[in-house]
């Protein structure tokens, strides 16, 4: 057996890794034909340069450059029919020289004359451009996309190297019949397909080429695979659409069935379209893929493979937990953690453990300072869970606030955009827990407002989306619902689909309910509090609760708070917004219970370092003395310590009623003196009772702003100032009129 003959078995031997092999397609042999003209023309100019001719060719950079660029889009992408191929030659992007479009021409005229023999000059010529060229061809794209060809050319026997011949021939024959049913073609190319964006594809259309149809190569599926995948982690809205992202991803499956990153990013698109079904599917796919038959593993593609596993089983596991399926959820947990130990992955093997502490209860313990830089990825995040934990057990601010900082400068050190976004938004909603709205909406804007890219990609992640939420909530608050609509209309532009697209569906209902409720519309609020319901139970009942007592429904109102109260698992700030609702209850129905509830309140915001909830509750507290126990000056007391926190960083709707409250206390407060004495108090505090209402006008709570007309014409009827009293009496008359308000919800103060 002769040496060429022993290398030739050696390569057929089953151990090689055919999957990896890319196969040699019409598309590629006509990329390869454009390089070859494109060489011979360079050549060609080099040499009438040397020799000084009058009339020598011209190529210019730009020609160069728009070369290259087709180039590029030529390997990278998938096979074009010819059509497109050609109009992409006559682009004005990528178009070509003139003159080297017309050699080309011309070779591939004399594709059918030639005969096979063009092929094995091919061969020839790519050794040769190679053996020329060889510091040109050390790097590039060009030079290996060369040297890979002529790698496969060379072990292609005589019968593939006939089949590749005929299927070129016919997918040029196929294309030129296209070009000539469409004249327009030739004349007027506008290349819509060059003006696309870099992440569109064009589909790849059936082929009748048997063996040599248009396939995905190794390479181009990898980039194709690892460019969605980060577009769908950092800046979703970019990626493609769903359905044309599975049209690709089924195409690469098809010619690559071991492709494991394939079904991985099926599993996130389906993902995207909670279509879990397929995703769980996706993953199971992806389990059952088995190398080539009777191909031995050698360890390194063992080991290959097992690392392959271990983030879909991770993965899995998240689905199982998801789905409420717990021991399912551990079962694949400890599978991950089993294959993260083997391959020596510490990076899988801490997200593991923090799934498995989340599930078991556990509180994650903080890493020490030693911890390998590796792993700042997943410690950041274990950081970020012992935030929220920390907020929800009551730990102090500073402490929590003191880590955010360090992990803050671990992040922007290593310049990780998730991480800087995820930071500044958990910053953002622990100050929105601690009732500081003002400074959560100044690290909003901070976050929207910096340039976070990467590699000249903005970073459009899970981050941006919390706070873009809590922006629109914000402005609700204040009043601004025009604003607030735009803000999340953008929102939904910028992330359509889930996960993302759940919080902006939870601040869409929760502003709707409370604008209904401000507007005293029930049933649209009731039927808003059954949307917001899938999203958060917990608010959604407690929003239940608040429009049963503006109802005056407070045995349905009682059973909401009961539910909640009960619960164990309830967190500190919706327990005591429960407690204060449950106070207003015990109140309007004359149980001495309704202060003792406030003060469990009041020790529960005090434990868990609640500052506004505080305020609130002694806001409540104060409205209680004055209006039951007729005690303005201890009622005054109490309003004290509430109003700066109240008006510093509270919603104007907290606002308005704290004026309201205020005002009314100072005017109570001089019940005995003379008439003109509190004549002389009502008109220091009218401002006052002004301004209270322009805020309940604002928010379209005509009902509130009655109220405070209803007490000023009372208080000036007592006082006998008619004038004043038939004023307010035609200012309530004429609101009223234009904006009538059930009966049951004045004097109702929530």
């Amino acid at each position: 057996m002769s040496k060429k003959d022993s290398e030739n078995v050696c390569f057929w031997l089953p151990n090689q890794t055919a999957g990896k092999m890319d196969v040699l397609t019409p598309h590629k042999m006509i990329v390869v034909f454009l390089i070859q003209e494109y060489l011979r023309l360079k050549k060609t100019i080099a040499d009438g340069a040397s020799r000084e001719q009058p009339h020598q060719i011209e190529l210019s950079a730009s020609d160069r450059k728009r070369f290259c660029m087709l180039l590029l889009k030529l390997i990278q992408y998938p096979d074009l029919p010819y059509k497109d191929l050609y109009g992409l030659l006559l682009s004005p992007e990528y178009g070509v020289h003139p003159v080297h479009l017309e050699e080309f021409k011309k070779l591939m005229k004399l594709l059918k004359t030639v005969g096979i023999d063009v092929m094995f000059d091919l061969y020839n010529e790519i050794d040769r451009l190679i053996i020329d060229n060889t510091a040109s061809f050390q790097i590039g794209i060009v030079g290996l996309y060369l040297r890979k060809v002529f790698v496969t050319m060379d072990r292609m026997s005589f019968h593939e190297m006939k089949d590749l011949y005929l299927a070129t021939i016919a997918y040029y024959d196929k294309g030129m019949h296209a070009i000539r049913l469409d004249p327009c073609a030739d004349a007027t190319q506008d290349c819509e397909s060059s003006k696309q964006a870099p992440n569109q594809y064009i589909p790849i259309e059936p082929s009748d080429h048997g063996q040599l149809s248009a396939k995905w190569s190794v390479k181009q599926s990898e980039l194709f695979i690892a460019q969605q995948s980060e577009l769908l982690k950092e800046n979703e809205v970019k990626a493609l659409p769903p359905k044309e992202l599975q049209n690709r991803l089924n195409e690469i499956i098809n010619d690559r069935p071991h492709c494991s990153q394939a079904y991985f990013l099926t599993y996130m698109n389906n993902l995207r379209v909670r279509e879990y079904f397929g995703a769980v599917h996706a993953l199971q796919r992806l389990f059952d893929r088995n190398p080539c038959a009777g191909a031995p593993q050698s360890a390194a593609t063992a080991t290959s493979e097992s690392k392959e596993y271990q983030y879909p089983s991770l993965n899995l596991a998240i689905l199982h937990a998801e789905f409420g399926q717990l021991k399912l959820a551990r079962t694949c947990l400890r599978e991950c953690i089993t294959l993260a130990q083997e391959n020596g992955d510490t990076t899988c093997l801490q997200l593991a453990h923090a799934w498995l502490s989340h599930l078991e209860g556990h509180n994650m313990v903080l890493p020490d300072k030693n911890t390998s830089g590796s792993l700042f990825h997943a410690t950041s995040l274990r950081i970020l869970a012992h935030l929220r934990q920390g907020s929800i057990a009551g730990e102090q601010p500073s402490k929590l606030f003191g880590l955010l900082m360090v992990n803050d400068l671990l992040n922007c050190q290593r310049s990780m955009m998730d991480l800087v976004a995820a930071g500044i938004a958990e910053r953002t909603a622990l100050w929105t827990v601690y009732g500081k709205h003002e400074q959560a909406s100044l690290c909003a804007q901070l976050l929207l407002n910096v340039d976070l890219k990467s590699l000249g990609r903005t970073y459009n992640g899970n981050g941006i989306c919390q706070v873009l939420c809590s922006l629109v909530v914000r402005l609700a608050h204040l009043g601004e619902f025009g604003f607030a609509l735009v803000v999340l209309q953008h929102t939904k532009r910028r992330f359509p689909r889930y996960p993302q697209s759940r919080d902006w569906h939870l601040a869409d209902h929760y502003v709707t309910v409370l604008r209904a409720i401000y507007r005293g519309r029930w049933v649209e609020a009731t039927g808003e509090c059954q949307r917001l319901y899938s999203y958060d139970r917990n608010l959604a009942q407690l929003l239940f609760a608040h429009i049963a007592l503006a109802k005056q429904d407070f045995g349905v109102g009682e059973t909401f708070i009961a539910r909640l109260i009960q619960d164990e698992q309830l967190d500190p700030l919706t327990r005591i917004r429960a407690m204060i609702l449950s106070a207003n209850v015990y109140l309007h129905c004359g149980h001495p219970k309704a202060f003792h509830m406030l003060s469990c309140a009041q020790e529960f915001a005090q434990k868990y370092h609640l500052q506004y909830e505080e305020a609130l509750v002694n806001l409540h507290m104060a409205y209680m003395l004055l209006v039951r126990l007729q005690a303005p000056i201890q009622a005054s007391l109490s309003i004290k310590a509430a109003l700066e926190t109240i008006l510093a960083n509270g919603p104007i709707y907290d606002r308005a009623r704290a004026l309201f409250l205020f005002a009314r206390i100072f005017v109570e407060m001089e019940k005995h003196s003379p008439t003109a004495k509190r004549l002389q108090q009502l008109g220091t505090m009218v401002p006052t009772f002004e301004e209270a209402v322009e805020m309940f006008e604002k928010l379209e709570c005509y009902c509130k702003a009655k109220d405070v007309y209803v007490y000023l014409a009372q208080t000036y009827h007592e006082l006998g100032s008619y004038e004043n009293r038939n004023r307010y009496s035609y200012r309530y008359r004429l609101l009223e009129e234009q904006y009538p308000t059930e009966r049951q919800y004045l004097n109702v103060f929530l």
